[in-house]
């Protein structure tokens, strides 16, 4: 997925400034104009858990797991303050609940208190009214719905010692294959010459769609970092 990106931005940027070329040497006569496109490269990390009854253990909680996303931006610029934004990532979501149970241990018959940790990757595609204001520097608005697809999903026990151990637990399974809800937040843009711009958007991801059929649903915190290349200029 990482090296598909890496060639998808070598590629298409060369493409796009032959093909801009003719502009280019026109800005000075005519004046710079507004780009409409960018394609670009996001990453960070998200503070993910669920809405919704985890489990009715005595004294458990549930708490938030740390998580990666990357994947690709595209956005369409309609004018200098409004545009569409999507990405098309790949982002670790998540919850651990502390003082699950008991478990014995089979050889010496001592029970201590385990925590389980539920992993589940997705294929995520945030789509958002991008809202900017600024010059070089921007402050922007994003708020839209998003669609993520069910990649694999992993469970394991953390042990009195720390280890982790994968399990399959029945009350740990049978997750849907999508989901679905709101995302909102906020950022900044800053232009990096002509033809880049740094960007960071600190977005909530709000899930809709129950992910079990006990009714839960997946909460998100993203830091999104991002570099994107700008080409399509409007006279």
């Amino acid at each position: 997925m990482i090296k598909t990106i890496i060639l998808i931005l070598i590629i298409v940027p060369s493409f796009i400034l032959g093909q801009d070329a003719e502009v280019d040497e026109t800005e000075s006569t005519k004046g710079s104009g507004q780009y409409k496109w960018e394609i670009g490269i996001n990453g960070g990390v998200n503070i993910t858990n669920v809405s919704g009854l985890i489990t009715d253990s005595s004294g458990a909680t549930v708490n938030n797991n740390i998580g990666r996303l990357y994947g690709v931006t595209v956005v369409y610029h309609l004018n200098k303050i409004f545009a569409f934004k999507t990405d098309f990532d790949v982002e670790e979501k998540g919850w651990t609940v502390a003082n699950f149970g008991l478990v014995e241990n089979p050889l010496t018959g001592v029970s201590s208190v385990e925590d389980v940790t539920q992993n589940l990757n997705y294929f995520d595609i945030p789509a958002f009214l991008h809202i900017g204001f600024g010059n070089k520097f921007k402050f922007d608005l994003n708020f839209g719905p998003y669609i993520a697809f069910l990649m694999d999903n992993r469970t394991f026990i953390t042990d009195g010692s720390g280890n982790e151990i994968p399990v399959e637990i029945p009350d740990f399974s049978g997750y849907s294959a999508t989901d679905f809800g709101l995302t909102y937040g906020a950022g900044i843009d800053l232009a990096l010459g002509k033809r880049f711009s740094f960007g960071f958007d600190l977005l909530y991801e709000h899930g809709l769609k129950d992910i079990t059929e006990d009714g839960l649903r997946n909460t998100s915190i993203d830091f999104d970092f991002g570099i994107n290349f700008l080409f399509g200029q409007k006279k």
